[in-house]
Formats: structure tokens, sequence, C-alpha cells
């Protein structure tokens, strides 16, 4: 019998998770629109959250995570992610992924911010991400079932029937192909990279969350976007990213003089939730003063945090002073396209995991180290569904291997804004601190430069730079609108002008950003 096709945009963690679980039954493609190593996942540093000790329960990590994202989250998703973590993670360890562990096979948990417990398992010391990716892909490439396009830009989701049937990629040479499925999985990150200051790679901008919106698939929660406190810094410019899992073993932020900044803001110091920490630096930032982390408790720092160490050397930063000089970036997209507990979105034939989704596991502010469980869990999840999904259709539904060229047509490109000047607007008003006079103006210049207009342009005879700048513009008009809406400060989401949480008017509510069914334009 034929297999069914699935598509997977985006290679990182969760795609690799998704095909690995769907190989042997389906075929899967997978396509990135840059190297397969251009993702998130690689660099990943703390490690992945999980109650394996005897002296941990999932329901610590389930009351750690809900006080984190200050109660926004889905409580159903979050007792499945920490009590399906805890077995399926068990499940990669039995199948050869390893981790940490001491002289004794004792796993060497780590101490990461707002964690009652040490439960964050490590690989590599701080190379958790690329043991995980490598273990992933090694996985996959014995696989036949498995096919991987690089540099093959996904442009558009293709609907027909009120489904999702497939997408529309950009080759390197202006080559547009359609490729259909019955189905289809966004797992394209987050959108870090929209702002100036970022851990994420320069590739991840939001790309699947413009693309499910003009497809009309539903998004939540758009406002709450994490800063991690702690990225790299030198002359201005991001160098990297120091783990939260230094401060877990003992660094502390301090101030050009050495003072601990921390000290008396929360009962957990430097270990306090990613949000509060950020702004506290952030402070710092705003007067021009350089925060460090102080990492002269750690001993062998080099052998303990060796990928750290090395973004410090190529940076040009001396460590013989024990202190890493840090500042808030953007890092993690806790909403997203909205999906169930088995990544279906609200469009039929379309599933979302990772970053890209909305899940609820992560509230307002994710809990450190969940994301990798996230994408463990759910991308499990999500292919376990299209598994059971598959069996009901029926051999005159096969669509096995279809894909067909579409004429390279050009069509009239608007005048887009550079790069950088997005980035830097986005970076005013969508930072760490926001008030409705930078919202407001950052959304009138989005408006300005036909940023709803993107939800329905055909931008298949663009070239692939203006396409991104397109998925920019309408991404960062999504969450400013979404974050102007939200009238109180929650998690992530702080306004100056509505500084404490509004529990009456917000507390559970989400916020939807959907393209009227009637408004969608006809894609075939």
């Amino acid at each position: 019998m034929k297999k069914h096709d699935v598509i997977i945009i985006g290679g990182g963690m969760s795609a690799l998770v998704a095909a690995n679980k769907l190989a042997g039954k389906m075929n899967v493609k997978i396509f990135t629109k840059k190297l397969k190593n251009n993702c998130n996942s690689w660099r990943a540093q703390g490690g992945i959250a999980a109650a394996v000790h005897n002296n941990d329960s999932p329901f610590h990590h389930y009351s750690d995570t809900l006080k984190a994202g200050c109660l926004h989250n889905d409580h159903g998703a979050v007792s499945l992610l920490v009590k399906e973590g805890v077995t399926r993670l068990n499940r990669w360890i039995a199948a050869g992924m390893s981790f940490d562990t001491d002289s004794s096979g004792s796993y060497l948990l780590g101490m990461e911010g707002a964690h009652g417990k040490r439960r964050i398992l490590h690989a590599g010391g701080d190379q958790t991400g690329v043991r995980m990716m490598q273990y992933l892909y090694d996985k996959a490439a014995l696989s036949s079932d498995i096919q991987i396009y690089e540099n093959e830009q996904a442009v558009e989701l293709l609907s027909e029937g009120g489904k999702c049937s497939g997408i529309i990629t950009k080759g390197t040479g202006g080559r547009i192909c359609g490729h259909r499925a019955h189905f289809t999985i966004l797992a394209t990150g987050g959108c870090g990279a929209l702002f100036q200051q970022t851990s994420n790679d320069t590739s991840i901008i939001g790309d699947g969350i413009a693309m499910a919106y003009r497809a009309g698939a539903a998004l939540s929660d758009l406002e709450f976007l994490q800063f991690h406190p702690t990225l790299i810094v030198q002359n201005g410019k991001t160098a990297g990213l120091a783990s939260e899992a230094i401060r877990g073993e003992g660094a502390i932020l301090t101030d050009e003089k050495g003072c601990p900044i921390m000290k008396g803001v929360h009962p957990l110091k430097d270990l306090a939730p990613r949000d509060i920490v950020a702004r506290v630096i952030e402070g710092y930032v705003r007067q021009k003063k350089q925060v460090y982390l102080d990492i002269t408790p750690i001993n062998n720092f080099r052998e303990r945090f060796p990928a750290i160490y090395k973004i410090c050397q190529d940076a040009g930063i001396s460590l013989d002073s024990n202190r890493i000089p840090v500042s808030p970036g953007a890092h993690f997209l806790m909403g997203g396209v909205l999906t169930d507990t088995f990544g279906r979105t609200t469009l039929p034939g379309l599933y979302a995991i990772g970053e890209t989704a909305r899940t609820g596991v992560h509230g307002a502010n994710r809990l450190a180290s969940n994301s990798l469980l996230e994408a463990l869990v759910f991308s499990e999840r999500a292919a376990e569904s299209i598994l059971i999904e598959a069996e009901k259709i029926t051999p005159a539904q096969i669509r096995h291997n279809q894909h067909f060229e579409k004429q390279n047509t050009s069509c009239k490109v608007p005048a887009l804004p550079s790069r950088k000047e997005i980035q830097s607007k986005i970076t005013v008003s969508l930072g760490v601190e926001r008030n409705e006079e930078k919202l407001k103006s950052l959304e009138a210049w989005l408006q300005e430069q036909g940023a709803e207009y993107h939800a329905y342009a055909d931008r298949t005879g663009w070239n692939r730079e203006k396409i991104e700048r397109s998925n920019m513009l309408l991404t960062a008009w999504l969450m400013a609108r979404s974050a102007l809406e939200r009238t109180e400060s929650r998690g992530a989401h702080y306004r100056t002008d509505f500084p404490k949480p509004d529990q009456y008017a917000w507390q559970g509510k989400q916020i939807i950003r959907q393209l009227q069914p009637e408004r969608l334009p006809v894609k075939n």
C-alpha cells in the first residue's frame, strides 16, 4: 500500500521528533528555507526539564510551570506536559539519547530560574541542543521515509475546500513549486529575529505565524514574547546566549561595581522568573550601565560550559576577571498558532508544533527548559494524531508524492522598508517594557508600510528577501495589535501604563487573531 504524505515546514527539534515518529508508516518531507542547522534547536544550552528524580514529581513541575506562567497557562496542557514528558523522555533515553551523569550513573540535574527543584537534564554541559539534534538527525538518516529539502522556502499554505492541502515553495533559483499532502505541519519556530538583539537564528522571523494567518488559522497570545535576561554582548552586539544554568550553578548578576542587582528584588534573587530579571537588567541598560554575570562561584567554568566559553572567546571577551557582560534580548514566543493538545490548528489538515504553536503550556512566561520538553511531548502527540487520522483516508483520496510547478510570474512588489529599519521600530515599541504611545506609534507605522495588505498579497513572484520582510511586517502588526489590546501587565507582557495584572478583566482570557473567512483569497 502507498504511504500517505506529510509535509513539515522547519527542521528543528519539533520537526524531527514528529518526522521520526511518523517514519515507517508515512512519507515525510521536511522543507527548510535555509540549511538544516539554521534553527534555534541547535542553540539550546540549558537542557530539558523533567521530574525524573525521586525527590521531584510531575505535580511540583506543574506548579512551577503555572507560577512562572502567571496562571495564564492551559492547565490541562501543562498536566500532559509534565506527566507524559517523563514517560516520553525515558523512552528516548532507552532508545539511545544520553544525558550527563556523575560517576555513579546518576543524572547531573541542573537548576534554573523559577524551578523549585533540580530537574534540568543536560548533555555535553551546555551543548544539549547540539547533542539532541545530532541524535534526531542520525535517526532520521536511517529512514528512507524522511526526505529533507534545504534552501526551499515555504511561501504559502495551500487551502482547498476549507482544508490545508499542502504548501507552495520557492527554491534558491526562484523556481516555484506546489506540494500537496493530506497533512501539513508548521514547525517554523518563533519570531525572535524581528528584534535587534536576540538569541535566535537570524532566519527566525515569524514565517509560520504569517502563513497560518493568511490561510485563516487562529493565532493566540502573540503579546507574550519572552526576553532572555542574559544575552552576551560585546561592543553593543549580541555574541550569543549565557544560559540560565550558569546562574543555577551560582553565578551572580552584578552592576559595574560588582554589587548584586537582584538582592531584595525577588525571593529567588538571580533565579527569579525571566520576565522579572529581564526588566531589572533593562533598567540598567536604559541608564547606559553595563550588567555582568559574575562566574567566580563556578569551578571549572570552561569544562562545565564549553559552548559559552567559546562564545566569549570568539567575541574577544576575556574571562580573566570572571565577568560576562550581559543584556536582555528577544528569546521565545509563548503564543503562536492556536492548537489543541494534538497539535491540530483551527484549519483542518494543518498542525503546528514547537515554538510556532500556542499549546498553552507556557502561559504568559515560559518556565526555563520547558521548550524542549514541549517539543518532545506535543510533536509526538501530533504525529500520533496524524497516524490515527491517516487510517480514515480511503485509497481514492491518497495523494502520493503529488507536486506541481507554478508559473513564476512577476507581480508588483510594494515598497518595503529595510530589514534593519523593521527591527529597529519593533525593538523600540515591542521590547521588555511597552506603553500605549509606543505601541500605537508602531501600529501606525506598520499600517503605513501596508502591513494589512501583506495578509492578502500574492507573494509567489517576489524574491526571498522581500517575502521575508513581508512576513516580518505582518507578524509584527499582529503582535502589536495584541499588545495594545491587553491593558494589563502579565508575565513577559509588561506595560508601564498598566503595570499590574488585571485579574477581573484579563485572568485566563486569550486574544485571538484570525483573518475572517469571507476575506480570504482563493488559493489553489
